[in-house]
């Protein structure tokens, strides 16, 4: 059995992640990592180590920079820059300088540096901007809310629905009470794609000289 992980990155206590697998050719979630039978919960670092030595996990998708370069001196790449355009003005502040995130993308990096003798793929992703394309426009406001408060019961429906349909994916409802287990949902998702369906995903321009992980991916075209 193979796993396509997500791992939304955050401090100690904000660190989520999620795992897929494909079962009769169909994606399912597994209740394993931050999907309990009782809850969904943080996750540490060293937790999901341990599941990428004890599973076959083809890739990980991970919410955080994990590439960098010494000439880039404000912090802003290439890709930073790409994805910030493509976003409406209003959003294009969820795309920050790896300078202003302050341990983020030294977890990452490490993260990213343990995983990496045991998994395939190493990813850098966005899953708030996929989150964002992933919607109809009619149906965008949910990634400008979901951060600051709780969605409704017919939003969360909706997306339960809409990931029904889309990608044959069968979410529990609490997945959508937290953003952060949310936006790991979207980074398993991401890798997935990158295996299964890689049109489906827009590969970010970057500097020649980078060092660390990546490519830097996002959804972007469900029609692929």
């Amino acid at each position: 059995m193979f796993y396509f992980l997500g791992v939304d990155l955050g401090g100690s206590s904000k660190t989520y992640a999620l795992a897929l697998k494909e079962e009769r050719k169909k994606v399912k979630l597994i209740k394993a990592l931050s999907l309990t039978e009782k809850k969904i919960k943080a996750l540490s670092l060293k937790e999901i180590e341990i599941f990428t030595k004890e599973n076959r996990v083809l890739g990980c998708a991970i919410d955080a920079p994990l590439s960098f370069s010494p000439s880039i001196e404000k912090g802003l790449r290439k890709s930073d820059q790409s994805l910030r355009s493509l976003l409406p003005k209003k959003a294009q502040g969820w795309v920050l300088s790896y300078h202003t995130l302050m341990g983020i993308p030294i977890r990452g990096y490490l993260l990213a540096q343990n995983l990496s003798p045991f998994c395939g793929a190493l990813l850098e992703t966005h899953p708030r901007a996929s989150f964002y394309f992933l919607l109809p426009e009619e149906k965008r406001a949910i990634t400008f809310k979901y951060k600051k408060e709780a969605l409704t019961l017919e939003e969360k429906t909706f997306l339960s629905e809409l990931f029904s349909s889309q990608f044959s994916l069968e979410v529990p409802l609490p997945i959508f009470e937290h953003p952060d287990s949310l936006d790991a949902l979207i980074c398993a998702l991401t890798v997935y794609f990158y295996f299964k369906n890689p049109e489906k995903l827009l590969f970010l321009p970057q500097e020649e000289e980078l060092q660390g992980f990546g490519p830097f991916v996002i959804i972007k075209d469900l029609k692929g």
